[in-house]
């Protein structure tokens, strides 16, 4: 057993009971006497869970009680209390307690019931938490390439306008697409397809700055969010990532092909008031770059 657990307890004859029981129970315990000791120990130890005597959680202040509440460890709370102090035992549960136990401790039974429902529930709500994190990725990312999708595009998209008319800041837009991609698609199957596309992700990630995003466009198209770039920059940016796709490779299940691909770039605020101008001239010089031939960059 893994769970560790800190008492926060003055009463020496408590302590060692509960600290007894629960390492005899499988926990790792650690001890403290009075409230400052006990939040150096949750500094260091980050426990699972914080047994508590209610005076000292009281001198801690209640928002003390809050902020390890809601500290990074996010630990459970139980408080040791005795009768008659249930207004102050209510006080602490409705600010985030788990729950309380009288004193003395007599039952071993009961407070290892105790401990175990406050780690279930500390559980049960990491998972939670996890499988929000995990749903929201699915609905960012795009499943084949791992990318943002083009759903999170529209929502950065007006996020970065909103800050670059804030600071008069321009930034700039990639639209890219594959050239020949469908022609490849036939010649070589879906599969090859799908790893060029990853593949295609791979590269784009590889070659741009931190403060850059790349996106799933549609089909064989990707996207590129430039913030704070001139046209010079993204010139540059553009030009090297051309060269990374054209030298690059692709291998898959013995099939051998390189590629190349067409951008099209536009700026904001030059020409475009919103962000459907700003998409559709990024398009438009898209259609540009390919009608040449591809494998070059077109700004509009």
């Amino acid at each position: 057993m893994n769970d560790k657990v800190l008492i926060i307890e003055d009463q020496e004859e408590t302590l060692v009971v509960l600290s007894a029981s629960l390492k005899s129970a499988g926990y790792q315990v650690k001890e403290a006497a009075n409230g400052n000791e006990g939040l150096k120990k949750f500094r260091e130890f980050s426990p699972d869970l914080v047994i508590i005597d209610l005076d000292i959680a009281i001198q801690m202040s209640i928002e003390c009680l809050r902020q390890i509440k809601n500290s990074s460890i996010a630990p459970e709370i139980i408080i040791l209390a005795e009768q008659g102090e249930e207004p102050q035992i209510i006080e602490l549960l409705r600010n985030g307690a788990h729950d309380y136990m009288l004193k003395p401790v007599g039952e071993v039974d009961l407070l290892l019931f105790c401990v175990k429902r406050a780690l279930e529930k500390r559980e049960l709500i990491r998972k939670n938490k996890l499988l929000v994190s995990q749903l929201r990725q699915v609905a960012i990312k795009d499943p084949l390439t791992g990318l943002y999708n083009y759903r999170y595009l529209q929502s950065k998209l007006s996020e970065e306008i909103i800050r670059s008319r804030r600071y008069a800041r321009p930034f700039c837009v990639f639209v890219i697409d594959i050239d020949n991609f469908k022609a490849i698609n036939h010649e070589f199957g879906h599969l090859f397809g799908d790893h060029i596309l990853k593949k295609m992700g791979e590269i784009l990630l590889r070659n741009i700055r931190k403060v850059d995003s790349v996106f799933r466009y549609g089909g064989d198209e990707f996207f590129i969010l430039l913030p704070e770039t001139n046209r010079d920059i993204a010139t540059g940016i553009a030009m090297r990532l051309l060269l990374k796709i054209r030298d690059c490779p692709f291998s898959y299940e013995g099939y051998n092909h390189s590629i190349t691909a067409s951008i099209g770039s536009s700026m904001f605020p030059d020409k475009a008031e919103d962000k459907h101008e700003l998409l559709a001239l990024a398009e438009k010089a898209l259609l540009k770059a390919k009608g040449v031939g591809g494998d070059t960059v077109f700004f509009e």
